[in-house]
């Protein structure tokens, strides 16, 4: 049998053919975090089958002897950042220098070429090999990103209570709110809007614009949150002399692999810093999600290296760093161009 390389349709494939792909990206899980238990395939496969109309996700996967060897993502906004697209080449640790990359990289570039995109950005594991080639084919590291984990074990909920308290002396005309999504419609537009905190997050040398949720977005990722199997848990900072909102942070969490969940975004807009309102959120939300969820042992969250005041928040709690992945970005014509070469 020779080596195939064909599209795939997460949102219709057949569900054998998921959980092929689910064992093949067990094993590249394996290869950067060997103690972790797998992902089950039924949490990868209810991620895959929901894909966005705004950052719609194409995959390829490339077949051997021995069945999927390899496999490519690529992605794109469709409304922002018109010049980025998103891509990431995975093959698999015993067939890597045979050319399998280079034939999986083929369609993707030509989906990401022919809807006009100019910079492709990738991640990769810091120290990996491929990073070597990365800088070869004209990417530039842009920035380095850390996977850091709490153990639920090693939680000091009465550290979190003291941040409470602390914070709630301190902004004493704020409080917190706790919602699950989906959020109330007359919240979606202030909270999109308060969302746009989010891009004063350091970017090192990433290229990209500011990026803007609207309440189509919003909505779209609660049913795909929800879709998935998943509760997406928000926690929002209110200042209640203006009913203004302050800051927000948001956890998921997971009914099909539920000693895990993830931290996404934390934010507290600029005039309303410096009061303790991250530690408040952060530890609000975790009080509550623990109690919610006994079966939860470990948050993972992604932090930017050089985002130092979240970090210094995080470590606090006692979240440890995993793994590092660097973001590489460059020129896709320039990448092209050297991979014909």
């Amino acid at each position: 049998m020779g080596v195939t390389v064909e599209q795939l349709d997460t949102r219709s494939a057949p569900e054998s053919l998921l959980r092929e792909l689910a064992d093949f990206y067990v094993i590249l899980e394996r290869e950067d975090l060997p103690d972790d238990p797998p992902t089950p395939p039924e949490m990868l496969i209810a991620h895959w089958r929901q894909v966005s109309t705004h950052y719609p996700v194409s995959r390829w996967i490339l077949r051997d002897e021995d069945g999927i060897s390899g496999s490519t993502v690529a992605g794109f906004d469709t409304d922002q950042n018109l010049e980025n697209a998103y891509g990431r080449v995975f093959v698999h640790p015993d067939k890597r220098n045979r050319g399998y990359g280079r034939a999986l990289a083929a369609p993707m570039l030509d989906l990401l070429e022919e809807d006009g995109r100019q910079r492709l950005h990738t991640m990769i594991a810091k120290d990996h090999p491929a990073e070597r080639l990365a800088e070869r084919l004209g990417l530039k590291l842009a920035y380095e990103e850390k996977r850091s984990r709490l153990s639920i074990a090693d939680l000091d909920l009465n550290l979190m209570r003291s941040w409470i308290e602390r914070a709630s002396e301190r902004a004493s005309d704020y409080e917190v709110v706790y919602y699950q999504a989906p959020i109330p419609e007359e919240m979606v537009q202030k909270f999109c809007d308060l969302a746009y905190v989010m891009n004063t997050a350091p970017r090192e040398d990433f290229e990209e614009e500011d990026e803007v949720l609207t309440p189509e977005r919003w909505r779209e990722l609660e049913s795909n949150v929800i879709d998935s199997k998943c509760q997406l848990h928000i926690m929002i900072a209110v200042h209640q002399p203006t009913g203004d909102y302050a800051g927000y942070t948001q956890i998921k969490t997971q009914d099909l692999q539920r000693d895990l969940a993830w931290q996404w975004d934390t934010g507290v807009d600029p005039d309303h810093r410096n009061k303790g309102l991250g530690r408040w959120l952060k530890a609000a939300m975790i009080e509550r999600v623990v109690g919610i969820h006994p079966d939860l042992s470990r948050v993972d969250t992604f932090n930017a290296g050089s985002n130092e005041p979240m970090l210094n928040i995080n470590v606090e709690m006692g979240f440890r760093p995993i793994l590092v992945d660097r973001a590489w970005q460059g020129d896709l014509s320039t990448l092209r161009e050297r991979l014909r070469a």
